[in-house]
């Protein structure tokens, strides 16, 4: 029998409400999956967002242990071992801070001491079972001391040092520019001739001028002449580094005693004490070192006798000559310095008895060839003479002044000051042809003098008006403790004032020794490119011309450019710089994090 066509529409019907059935239900099932992820979703989403944000107060809570703690306590005067300080809670951060470690490092390229403080700040969430999870937080800061390598130019004193005849006062004029970080604790004043250039380094750096003093603008010298930053009456810098001068000395990797033959035999009294002279010489990774020992004239004296004080010349004159009497008296009121000859070069003409002294003959006591890229040379009771290709770090240092017996009459106590002589160009060996430092350079060079740093009057260095060479390139950072960077104006060739006469002399008389008859009325010697750093007590003069007392040009211009590499780091056990209160300051270097 046939079904009929109600039949059929009712079971069709009853098949098609099972369908809507199980697709409401599978609708049912998607939407609460979709709830459900929706749900995990936003969970997760909130815990992530408590997660991150205990992370940053985390992250907070160490800055706030640096802050607080960590910085104030490295930059004290208590800091001076390693030392672990105690932490506190911080409420409205949900949270702490504690392991704040406060420790002196020491950086292998300067020998420095860095300062490094660390704080570990947590904070806390509710995870999913509702119970507190931490989350830490790693701090760091590391400050290194300021070096006077990080100043371009660096003054005590804003008055003339360093020489014979040096007049009332040295300013800044044309023909000067500098660029870096300049420094004065005196007053700075400008020339009334022409303005000096204060210049923006390579790559855009400003210069930054301060004075502890006032500027002191003259003649046409208006604040136009400064195109970075300048401040009067800041706070002054310690000075003369006497800590870091020590420091230097406990560093030494090498040192030479430049006054082992002093006072060696003082029983006998027709023993004459005598020094030693020392030079070094630079080239890629080592260093050569040569030593001979010298008298200090005179050997004799006779009050009536000029022929007495002639060999007085050669090395450390101070005398006064009373001329319309002809008598001579010892008073060390002029103080003319030689840098010494090289006893392994040609012998001059009629040598001076202080050629050989003491039963040593002519030549070398020491020449050897020291193989290190990097250390620092302490010289003890002398001074030394630098040149050369530096492949290397190495700082150079002398002792104080030295005491000996002068030769004459072997009672009579003198000093002689341990200056540095550059007899030569002293330039990095990856430097530039103009004697720029490159960046990134790894060379580093500081000369460290207890007196003087002196551009001796050599051929190299444009001795005779640029007869044989001229300009001197110095890559270096340079100190000067007990007076100046100066030139060698005192040993020159002028026809007026070469010579040793009168009450006041303008020169030692040396110049025509070593280079020939006087010729010409100036020894103008080219022009000085430092790259590096001038630091010095009072200003050295390093070109006399009119108006002054040496009327004509002797000397050189100036280049000075700062080396910027030594922000990075200085020369090896480099002098930090110390408030007025004997406090170190500080340079922020570097922070980091870590969860």
């Amino acid at each position: 029998m046939m079904a009929t066509s109600s039949t059929v529409l009712a079971r069709f019907r009853r098949h098609e409400n099972g369908h809507v059935v199980f697709l409401s239900m599978l609708f049912v099932l998607i939407s609460l999956g979709f709830t459900v992820g929706y749900l995990r979703f936003v969970m997760g989403e909130r815990m992530y967002f408590q997660i991150r944000q205990a992370r940053a107060m985390a992250r907070l809570n160490a800055y706030t242990g640096l802050a607080e703690k960590g910085v104030p306590y490295i930059k004290s005067n208590m800091f001076s071992h390693d030392s672990v300080l105690e932490g506190r809670d911080v409420p409205y951060m949900n949270g702490f801070y504690d392991s704040v470690d406060c420790k002196i490092k020491v950086n292998p390229f300067s020998r420095q001491d860095e300062f490094f403080a660390s704080a570990r700040g947590t904070s806390k969430y509710k995870n999913f079972a509702f119970e507190d999870e931490p989350v830490h937080y790693t701090a760091d800061v590391v400050y290194h001391k300021d070096t006077f390598a990080d100043y371009m130019y660096f003054t005590n004193e804003e008055r003339p040092g360093g020489g014979p005849w040096l007049g009332t006062s040295v300013t800044f004029g044309s023909g000067e520019r500098l660029e870096g970080k300049v420094f004065s604790n005196d007053d700075m004043r400008t020339s009334q001739y022409g303005c000096p250039e204060f210049v923006e380094g390579p790559d855009g750096q400003e210069s930054e001028v301060k004075t502890a003093g006032i500027f002191i603008l003259q003649g046409s010298c208006t604040e136009s002449i400064f195109t970075g930053t300048f401040e009067d009456s800041v706070d002054k810098i310690d000075w003369p580094p006497f800590t870091g001068h020590d420091r230097v000395r406990q560093c030494a990797d090498w040192i030479f005693y430049s006054d082992e033959m002093i006072n060696i035999n003082s029983t006998d009294p027709d023993f004459r004490d005598t020094l030693i002279m020392t030079e070094i010489e630079f080239s890629a990774g080592q260093f050569n070192v040569k030593r001979w020992p010298y008298i200090i004239p005179p050997r004799t004296y006779s009050p009536f006798s000029p022929q007495s004080i002639d060999t007085m010349r050669m090395y450390y004159p101070k005398f006064y000559r009373d001329v319309l009497h002809g008598n001579v008296s010892y008073t060390g009121e002029i103080d003319f310095q030689h840098f010494d000859f090289d006893p392994s070069g040609p012998i001059p003409e009629n040598p001076p008895t202080e050629f050989r002294a003491n039963g040593y003959e002519w030549g070398l006591i020491e020449d050897r060839t020291i193989i290190s890229s990097d250390g620092v040379v302490w010289i003890e009771g002398g001074p030394v003479r630098v040149k050369g290709t530096v492949g290397g770090r190495y700082t150079i240092a002398t002792s104080d002044s030295t005491p000996y017996r002068m030769a004459f009459n072997n009672q009579t106590i003198n000093w002689t000051q341990n200056n540095i002589w550059i007899v030569g160009d002293i330039r990095y060996e990856d430097s530039y042809f103009n004697g720029a430092v490159r960046n990134g350079s790894s060379n580093r060079l500081g000369l460290l003098s207890s007196a003087n740093v002196i551009v001796a009057n050599t051929g190299a260095n444009g001795a005779r008006n640029s007869a044989s060479g001229t300009d001197i390139v110095i890559n270096a950072a340079m100190i000067a403790m007990h007076e100046s960077f100066i030139v060698h104006y005192w040993q020159n060739t002028t026809t007026d004032f070469h010579f040793l006469e009168g009450i006041s002399p303008k020169g030692d008389g040396m110049g025509s020794t070593y280079h020939g008859t006087p010729l010409g009325s100036q020894d103008f010697r080219g022009t000085i490119h430092i790259y590096g750093s001038v630091i010095q007590s009072a200003r050295g003069y390093v070109k006399r011309n009119n108006p002054g007392p040496y009327t004509q040009t002797i000397g050189y211009e100036k280049n000075y450019n700062f080396d910027y590499n030594f922000r990075d780091y200085p020369p090896p056990c480099w002098p930090e710089t110390r408030g007025a209160d004997g406090s170190v300051n500080l340079n922020f270097y570097s922070l980091g994090e870590a969860n």
